[in-house]
């Protein structure tokens, strides 16, 4: 454990019935309410292992070296809360808002954070020195002041601007977090799971990355000088140019991207316009899964049910383009203009779709489709539509589970009976736009009008 302190400590630490507990939180919940007769919770050196705190407001509490082995934090309100050298082992922190805490070595292995907020949190090293009423030295460091997030479970996390400092955290689960300017300088990241993570500005300098999956992650901003990304696996990551040629990420497993020429890439299309006009039996399909087809003119191209999963596409010129039912997964589309381009029915499940522009583009389900008259759900599950530009874009019936539209411009788009679960609106214009039986559950960022 990280930051542990001495048996001697261990005296120290209180055990509470739950009917103190009960009177303690709600004397709480008076001081925070500035009501008469509150009372800050002091829980500093407090046995509290498997107590239930789920859905209460803990704002501000005071929790330094308490023992929350197993506890049930889900949901709870945390934030500011001091958790300074807290034993979180095993807790259930899902849903939990810990933003500005401080959690300087605490241990938090093996516990669950899914879809926690930790922005701003400080997990920096803890050096503190503990005395007891007779004024005795109980502890004057750790044997490991580092805050310990291994083996945590932390996916669709917001650990935005997170300090984390030199934090053992080893084998964590960040698949689809948000961390923005998160701080992992010296950081210990070995095999630990990035899967879509948006790590924008994230400070990785002297960061061990061994075998650490960054697949689909968005690096651009990052720090990553002197950070070892050996075996890491970073296709389909998001990268600035310039980081492609960094020593840092030699030993990488990295994408390797196909270049055609514009005679081939047009005799590609060609053939693949035979092949959906003949239903398979002539031409060929387009299989461009990982080509770099970055700034490229393709207005008007046919791509009905091509393969362009990774696929480049940045600032690429796709109006009017037919893209119904493609296979575009984890591709790359930011800054491209897809102005009334129809991707009804296709798969976009977390593509890179930062500043492109949508405006009338169909992206909703593709309905009645063949002699079964099936319906086929567009995808863009956790899809990256930050900045983007959708104002009157039919988003009617798909899936955009997850899906990042932070500082975009949905103006008068269609999202009726879309599936919005967990989808972060932070900043978003919906002026006109229609939600109609839409799935809003953990949505974040819509206004009670816009909902």
């Amino acid at each position: 454990m990280a930051a542990s302190f001495d048996d001697k400590a261990a005296e120290n630490w209180t055990r509470l019935s739950s009917g103190q507990i009960e009177e303690a939180l709600h004397s709480h919940v008076r001081f925070i309410e500035r009501r008469p007769g509150g009372q800050r919770a002091l829980f500093a050196f407090h046995d509290l292992e498997e107590t239930d705190f789920s859905h209460r407001n803990l704002c501000d509490a005071e929790f330094s070296g308490a023992k929350l082995q197993r506890a049930r934090l889900t949901d709870a309100k945390l934030r500011m809360a001091v958790l300074f050298a807290a034993d979180l082992r095993a807790a259930n922190l899902d849903g939990a808002d810990l933003s500005r805490a401080d959690l300087r070595g605490a241990c938090f292995r093996g516990a669950e954070m899914n879809k926690a907020n930790l922005s701003n949190a400080d997990m920096r090293d803890a050096t503190v020195a503990v005395y007891d009423k007779r004024h005795t030295l109980l502890a004057g460091s750790f044997g490991d002041p580092r805050t310990d997030f291994a083996c945590v479970q932390a996916r669709s996390a917001d650990l935005s601007d997170a300090r984390f400092g030199a934090a053992l955290v080893v084998r964590a689960d960040f698949t689809d977090a948000i961390m923005r300017g998160v701080n992992f300088k010296g950081a210990d990241l070995r095999n630990a799971n990035f899967t879509g993570a948006v790590l924008e500005g994230a400070d990785l300098a002297g960061a061990k990355l061994h075998n650490a999956t960054l697949q689909a992650a968005v690096l651009t901003g990052a720090n990553l000088r002197g950070a070892s990304f050996a075996g890491a696996d970073i296709t389909d990551a998001v990268l600035d140019p310039e980081m492609l040629g960094r020593n840092e990420l030699s030993n990488a497993i990295r994408t390797e991207y196909a270049t055609h020429s514009d005679a081939a890439l047009g005799d590609m299309l060609a053939l693949h316009g035979i092949w959906v006009d003949s239903q398979g039996v002539k031409g060929s399909r387009a299989m461009l899964a990982r080509a770099d087809l970055s700034g490229r003119r393709l207005e008007g191209a046919k791509l009905v049910m091509a393969v362009l999963s990774g696929v480049k596409l940045g600032r690429a010129n796709l109006t009017r383009a037919l893209l119904t039912m493609g296979n575009l997964e984890m591709a790359d589309l930011r800054g491209a203009v897809l102005v009334d381009a129809d991707l009804r029915g296709a798969n976009l499940r977390r593509a890179h779709l930062g500043d492109a522009d949508f405006s009338r583009a169909k992206l909703g389900a593709l309905r009645q489709v063949g002699g079964g008259r099936l319906d086929f759900q567009s995808n863009f599950e956790r899809a990256k539509f930050t900045r983007a530009r959708l104002c009157g874009a039919s988003l009617r019936g798909a899936n955009l589970t997850g899906a990042d539209f932070s500082g975009a411009d949905l103006s008068r788009a269609d999202l009726q009976n879309a599936v919005l679960d967990d989808a972060n609106f932070a900043g978003a214009n919906l002026q006109g736009a229609n939600l109609a039986e839409a799935s809003v559950k953990g949505t974040k960022g819509l206004t009670a009008r816009a909902a």
